[in-house]
């Protein structure tokens, strides 16, 4: 497997840690809390909160992109599918205790609402083109959509029921579902 990032890496961006601060205040589900008592337990104002968010149903989607970049992203770039997914799944359970209890009830806010497959097609559409010089027909670009579709909510139901397998399985178990010709196009020789 692919070598961890530092702490550094993935906590040291300028303003990673007031949206973590803000997103540990969340202590129940999202469909349950309100914007001023995230503020009030976070001990931060409406406008900071703001400036970081959206709105409460976006702190539910902020960690999994933040971390998307250090593994997800790199899959067909420098990284297999197996590495990539290991690797994710483990910085994702670094808050899984945040995902169990912000998403167990919410309804209001489902993943095909969210931003996630959207920014998911985006990076393989790029590693695709950019990267494997891959043409893109309606075929291929069918099983994308449908994959990040399903890589989306799998994640999602995962971490909102607790039952998230450990990193090695988790691989596997996406590997062993995913469309073959994107599997193929982006596979690391």
């Amino acid at each position: 497997m692919h070598e961890d990032l530092s702490y550094a890496e993935i906590f040291g961006e300028e303003g990673v840690q007031l949206k973590l601060k803000i997103m540990h205040a969340v202590d129940r589900s999202l469909d349950q809390i309100t914007v001023s008592r995230v503020c009030e337990r976070a001990g931060v104002s409406r406008q900071t909160f703001y400036r970081n968010f959206d709105s409460k149903y976006s702190l539910h989607w902020w960690w999994p992109m933040h971390v998307h970049r250090f593994y997800l992203a790199e899959v067909g770039r420098t990284i297999d599918w197996e590495t990539g997914y290991y690797h994710h799944v483990q910085l994702l359970s670094m808050e899984k205790d945040y995902f169990k209890v912000a998403t167990q009830y919410t309804v209001n806010f489902p993943c095909v609402n969210s931003l996630m497959p959207d920014f998911r097609k985006c990076a393989i559409v790029e590693t695709l083109k950019d990267y494997r010089g891959v043409s893109i027909d309606e075929d291929l670009m069918f099983s994308i959509d449908s994959w990040v579709k399903t890589e989306t909510e799998v994640f999602t139901e995962w971490y909102r029921l607790g039952t998230v397998p450990d990193p090695e399985t988790a691989a596997k178990r996406l590997v062993d579902i995913m469309p073959t010709r994107l599997y193929e196009a982006m596979r690391m020789e």
